[in-house]
């Protein structure tokens, strides 16, 4: 493998040395900043021209759309987002040559003022987008949420980072890397809505060019393809050096410290350290077609092919070479069939002797196979994790017929509630060759949760050909359920006095043994007991569950929220120093004030905060933020105050 990866480099310079280097154009979706750093660091390390490539990298003319010039043959190639699907299904030759950044960055930037704190809120409100264009993740969530588009005022995007600033919409598209830094720079507060949080996990930017191209001129689209994921792993290594580069050879209006902070966001989002840079899954186009399907912004007659650009590199059939070898095999067949007619009439009592103890072998096995179609949960599915097979059991335990599963991604039962890092350590255990064991939250056809615990391992061909993935599972759903009550406040939902117990003493040894960072909020309702005097505990026990629903949309995934007793809570943030704490502590406080949890009653939250410190223990932090707490209740409620260590 190694000398034919040396010929074929030898050949791809002998080449470029005799013709000269082939003059290509890439066309970026937006200006240049570190989001394209891949390409600058593929042309300042000389990668292209190791490929052969003499690449002009453009940035975007906002008055054009970024995917025509390469529809057009202005460019060669381009970068855009997963809305690439409509427009190959709307019937645009482009296909994807790889998927940059694996989750889309784009979110939906409102003013913390606005009160827009989740995809309800944009009913109704002025929302401004590249719609159709870029901003398939939007459109994704809006449609798991059950939001008609109908009901939102769509602006097109004018591409001003002030436009919240300027009253000239309530909602805009923005990159979680670009935007939000942009705010914060001008002290302004604002809120994020994540499609990703919503469970909608789409590619962001990928790497594209046109049909003409890969049926022409293959090569040539594999050599951009390998020199731009070079690049793109030098650039996460050495992300200051890039943006040095961009600040001396690329016009932009950033400053070093917003670009370093993209690069930062830009690396999170990559996640090359997870999974490969590159790394394109089909499925994951399919599910983003079809919602595009439902939308009716696209036919449902129309498949979705062509856009892998795999699927240019199977090389045609020679008749004229397979055909004697053909001829060659059915001779063979012949010989061979006629050799055995005359060892079966040499055979022929022991044949019917064998063949009656294989009828009854395939009789036991039948009943087998039956037994076990009726009361095992088993799956198959293909590299690319489409259902092939699935049992009886299968069936009935998750509510789906057969039909409906078989030709489906296997995500048709994924809960959208099962934590991302899960699935990242399934497919490197598999994609290793190895068997993968767990818990895993799976959901019904009606949307219940169905825990399983399950065993996936590799199918194998006879020479070892990677064929798809079997799985054994065991319904596990009864005793999540009784573990979850277990750890669960029965009033709020949130998690109990036991459950925070476990999650601090947890967060401790972390801290002694690897000094991870965490920090706890204890927060208080104020004046609860005058609110009960007065409107009753019914009305109380109403707020408690709206505080609580507060709390589960606020925190963040790695932070837990929980109910300490009483009308007090607690908040843990884990990896979080205490001036992280504090800043989502105030926007907590924030957030409560402007809310409304019962009609007519004002509800404000007294908050402490405390950070883990050496030789500190679980018990010395409570005390901390408690006494914290108590300093905010006494200078007047309605804040939040910090320990701060001497």
């Amino acid at each position: 493998m190694s000398l034919r990866v040396l010929i074929s480099s030898l050949l791809v310079l002998l080449s470029s040395y005799c013709s000269g280097a082939d003059r290509v154009a890439l066309q970026l979706k937006w200006f240049h900043q570190f989001q394209f750093a891949g390409y600058y660091a593929a042309l300042e390390q000389g990668f292209y021209a190791e490929e052969g490539l003499e690449v002009e990298i453009r940035a975007r003319d906002p008055a054009v759309s970024h995917i025509d010039p390469v529809l057009n043959g202005e460019a060669d190639f381009g970068v855009s987002d997963s809305s690439l699907i409509l427009q190959r299904l709307q019937g645009q030759p482009v296909v994807v040559l790889a998927p940059v950044f694996q989750h889309s960055p784009l979110i939906l930037l409102s003013l913390a003022e606005s009160g827009i704190n989740g995809p309800q809120d944009l009913i109704g409100k002025r929302v401004m987008r590249q719609r159709g264009v870029d901003d398939a993740s939007i459109t994704a969530m809006l449609y798991a949420e059950g939001i008609d588009e109908a009901k939102l005022t769509d602006l097109p995007h004018n591409f001003n980072d002030r436009a919240l600033l300027d009253g000239e919409a309530d909602v805009m598209t923005a990159y979680i890397s670009d935007q939000p830094f942009f705010y914060k720079q001008q002290g302004v507060a604002t809120r994020a809505i994540y499609p990703l949080n919503y469970g909608i996990d789409f590619y962001g930017d990928m790497i594209f060019t046109r049909e003409q191209i890969m049926r022409e001129s293959p090569e040539l689209a594999l050599r951009f393809r390998r020199a731009s994921l070079k690049g793109w792993a030098y650039a996460l290594e050495h992300s200051e050096e890039i943006v040095d580069l961009i600040l001396a050879k690329y016009p932009t209006d950033k400053s070093r410290e917003f670009l370093l902070n993209e690069a930062a966001e830009t690396v999170r989002i990559i996640r090359s350290n997870l999974i490969e840079t590159g790394y394109l899954n089909v499925g994951r186009f399919q599910r983003i077609a079809s919602i595009y399907q439902d939308l009716g912004m696209a036919s449902r007659e129309v498949e979705l092919s062509g856009i892998d650009y795999r699927d240019y590199l199977k090389s045609d059939t020679d008749l004229s070479r397979w055909l004697p070898a053909l001829i060659a095999v059915v001779v063979g067949v012949v010989l061979l069939a006629m050799l055995l007619v005359l060892i079966n009439l040499r055979l022929k009592a022991a044949v019917r002797e064998r063949t009656r103890n294989l009828q009854i072998a395939n009789q036991q096995l039948s009943e087998y196979l039956e037994l076990f179609d009726k009361h095992i949960i088993s799956a198959s599915t293909t590299c690319d994790g489409v259902i092939t097979q699935v049992s009886e059991a299968f069936c009935e335990v998750t509510g789906y017929h057969r039909d409906e599963l078989l030709g489906s991604p296997y995500s048709i039962v994924r809960h959208p509630d099962m934590p991302k890092k899960v699935f990242v350590d399934l497919w490197q255990t598999l994609e290793r060759g190895q068997v993968w064991m767990g818990e895993i939250l799976n959901r019904t056809k009606s949307g219940e949760p169905l825990w399983v615990n399950v065993r996936i391992e590799p199918s194998l061909s006879d020479t070892g050909e990677l064929l798809g993935y079997t799985s054994i599972q065991h319904d596990i759903t009864d005793k999540k359920r009784v573990e979850k009550l277990s750890i669960t406040d029965q009033l709020t939902g949130l998690y109990n006095r036991l459950k925070v117990d476990q999650v601090l003493n947890a967060e401790e040894q972390r801290f002694q043994r690897y000094g991870r960072p965490c920090s706890v909020a204890m927060l208080d309702l104020d004046h609860f007991k005058q609110i009960n005097d007065t409107h009753g505990h019914g009305v109380g026990d109403q707020i408690l569950r709206g505080f609580a629903d507060l709390l589960r949309y606020q925190v963040r995934a790695t932070d837990l929220a929980g109910r300490w007793g009483g009308e007090e809570f607690i908040l843990i943030y884990p990896d979080t120093g205490l001036e992280g704490a504090a800043e989502a502590a105030n926007q907590l406080c924030d957030l409560i004030r402007s809310s409304e949890l019962a009609a007519g009653i004002d509800v404000t939250v007294s908050i402490g905060v405390a950070t883990l410190q050496s030789g500190m223990q679980v018990q010395d932090l409570l005390t901390q933020a408690d006494f914290a707490l108590y300093q905010a209740k006494r200078r007047g409620r309605d804040q939040v105050q910090v320990f701060w260590p001497e």
